[in-house]
């Protein structure tokens, strides 16, 4: 008799901080702006070690002030 296996898919894991270059991507900006706007305290971060991390929250928050309405 053959054992049953069933095979579980798993999604993958979406981290919730982001290096530099990858939260500059997300927002569609250079890695120096994104720098910018944390020196500038415009954008929340993390430091750990001595990496520089966004939230991703935070940058959707960042990037939904930053929408001007349209002129209908």
């Amino acid at each position: 008799m053959a054992a049953r296996t069933s095979k579980i898919e798993f999604a993958p894991i979406q981290p919730r901080l982001l290096a530099v270059k990858a939260a500059a991507a997300y927002m569609g900006c250079t890695v120096w702006a994104a720098r910018k706007l944390a020196w500038e305290r415009e954008l929340p971060f993390c430091k750990i070690g001595g990496r520089l991390l966004f939230d991703r929250a935070d940058l959707d928050r960042y990037i939904d002030m930053q929408k001007t309405a349209a002129a209908l």
